[in-house]
């Protein structure tokens, strides 16, 4: 008798339309991601009302809102090469279980260097978090979806940030800011309880290092519960299993090029869309816009982000991603520029708010849809985490500028200006990724023998 012919994992995957398990895989990712940009938008909507209760300067602004990014860039870049080693589930539960508890804590910071620390703890566990669920779901996700998922996924960002928006209008006058915090801070720790036992790792990593040959079965029968898996059966993965930190391999087989300007693209991008999100409310009040409506204006920003973000992967797939996301740069560019002419009239901030949202929101999701596709299961958490990583280094530059600007007296017109104008080097950036090259692919494969 013939053996069973080996089953190839991401060819499976490939053939199979999504599943149940699949969604509930994309969804609890997604909340994720949802509490990650609810806890990255709190702050910029809180700022305002905890400097007075704290004492805070606004020239002292740029670092309560740059600690969190820092963080996050740290644990964007030392965090993903860990979930390559280690897996993603286990770094994704216990880095939504870290910011929430930290951002609980800054519920009862009483001074700036409290707020400080706090913050960079907590954007720690968010910049570990972002790796792992955008891997984990892409290596669930059919590769022809994959760019339309991760897009649908980053969703959830912009969704937390309209939740902040609707809430702060409300809870803030009632509660005060630390309500926020609170919300932010006991949502996670019941999501990563969640996690544990509903979420499970990434098939191709099980494979890659050598899981038990059950366990891989069990995951593809609820993927796919007609398959008859032959007790002779092998698993398959295309590529070679990485040694020690894969960071290398991002410049290997050609992808040097590539990578230096995803990374350049990510840094423009998140530094616009952060910097706007965090700076936008105090630069209104200092227009005489009160902080209801500040807020208010800030949901619509992220109203705008959430209509974008899910659009970006239609776009780029009908129309290309080196047409889309430079004319979604210079679309922002223009649009916060415009802000600064109009920030005396609320109609017009909230009109122009939602249009940079809507535009950095295509912008941002393209970029995270493309990371994945760009790199291999080896040393997928790494390279989105890497890229993750210059675009919080971005987010970490940008309010720390703009506080030095505001500090320097700048008005609010040159401030929106100077937000929007590094645009135009980003749209320079993504137009010669050259997104059409597919990767090249690893030599041999990694075979997880029958039991």
């Amino acid at each position: 008798m013939s053996a069973s012919p080996p089953v190839n994992i991401a060819e499976l995957i490939d053939r199979r339309p999504i599943g149940r398990m699949q969604i509930t895989i994309i969804v609890l990712c997604g909340l994720v991601a949802l509490l990650d940009g609810f806890d990255l938008l709190a702050i910029g909507v809180a700022a305002p009302t905890m400097a007075a209760s704290l004492h805070i300067a606004p020239n002292q602004l740029g670092a309560v809102f740059s600690a969190a990014l820092f963080g996050l860039m740290l644990g964007a870049f030392g965090l993903g090469p860990i979930a390559d080693q280690w897996g993603r589930k286990c770094v994704l539960i216990s880095a939504t279980a870290t910011f929430g508890v930290f951002t609980l804590c800054t519920a009862a910071a009483g001074s700036l260097q409290q707020i400080l620390l706090l913050r960079f703890l907590a954007g720690v566990g968010l910049g570990g978090a972002m790796p792992s669920f955008i891997s984990l779901a892409a290596e669930y996700t059919p590769r022809a979806q994959r760019q339309a998922v991760v897009g649908l996924l980053w969703t959830g960002f912009p969704l937390g940030g309209v939740l902040v928006g609707l809430l702060a209008s409300r809870l803030i006058a009632a509660a005060g800011w630390q309500s926020l915090f609170f919300i932010g801070g006991i949502l996670p720790l019941g999501l990563s309880i969640v996690l544990i036992h509903a979420l499970p790792d990434s098939i191709e990593f099980l494979v890659m290092n050598g899981a038990a040959w059950q366990k891989i079965r069990h995951l593809l029968t609820r993927i796919n519960p007609s398959a008859d898996i032959a007790a002779d059966c092998q698993f398959i993965c295309d590529g070679e299993k990485s040694r020690g930190v894969p960071v290398w391999l991002l410049f290997s087989r050609g992808r040097a090029g590539r990578t230096i300007l995803l990374w350049a693209s990510y840094f423009v991008t998140f530094m616009m869309l952060v910097t706007s999100a965090t700076w936008t409310p105090t630069l209104l009040q200092r227009t005489g816009i009160d902080g209801a409506q500040s807020s208010m204006a800030m949901a619509l920003f992220s109203f705008g982000s959430v209509i974008g973000t899910p659009l970006a992967g239609f776009l780029v797939s009908r129309f290309a991603a080196r047409s889309v996301l430079p004319a979604a740069l210079v679309g922002s560019a223009i649009t916060l520029c415009a802000m600064g002419e109009a920030s005396k009239s609320i109609t017009l901030v909230v009109i122009f708010l939602g249009l940079a949202g809507f535009f950095l929101g295509v912008a941002s999701s393209g970029l995270i849809g493309l990371a994945p596709l760009l790199y291999s299961t080896p040393f997928r958490s790494t390279g989105v985490g890497w890229a993750m990583g210059l675009g919080r280094f971005g987010s970490f530059v940008g309010p720390l500028a703009m506080g030095l600007l505001v500090s320097q007296g700048w008005h609010v017109g040159e401030s929106f200006g100077a937000i929007g104008a590094p645009a135009v080097c980003g749209a320079l950036f993504t137009s010669l990724i050259g997104i059409e090259r597919q990767e090249k692919p690893l030599p041999g494969s990694v075979t997880v023998p029958p039991k």
